[in-house]
């Protein structure tokens, strides 16, 4: 009995291993593959470039695996709506 329950974990663990090997990135990990680019966004911005180009491009060359309204949601709750008056009307 006590080598089912401790084999368990360990098959969870290898199957986690096998998902990062495979590149498949979940929903769930989405607002973290945003926050890690949130930073370049807000440049890019700044710079003048337009959202579509920004997605497409984060896109790509891999950085973001998800879809350009997830993109939009992302950019409105972190970086638009994070500095009232800035960068935006809002969505009203």
């Amino acid at each position: 009995m006590a080598t089912t329950e401790s084999s368990y974990p360990e098959e969870l663990a290898a199957r986690l291993a096998l998902q990062q090997k495979t590149s498949q990135t979940k929903r769930r990990d989405y607002l973290a593959a945003f926050m890690a680019v949130r930073s370049d966004v807000k440049e890019a911005l700044e710079a003048g470039y337009a959202l579509k180009i920004i997605w497409e491009h984060l896109r790509e060359v891999g950085r973001i695996p998800f879809r350009y309204e997830t993109f939009l949601k992302y950019v409105r709750q972190h970086i638009t709506n994070a500095r009232p008056g800035s960068m935006g009307q809002g969505t009203k």
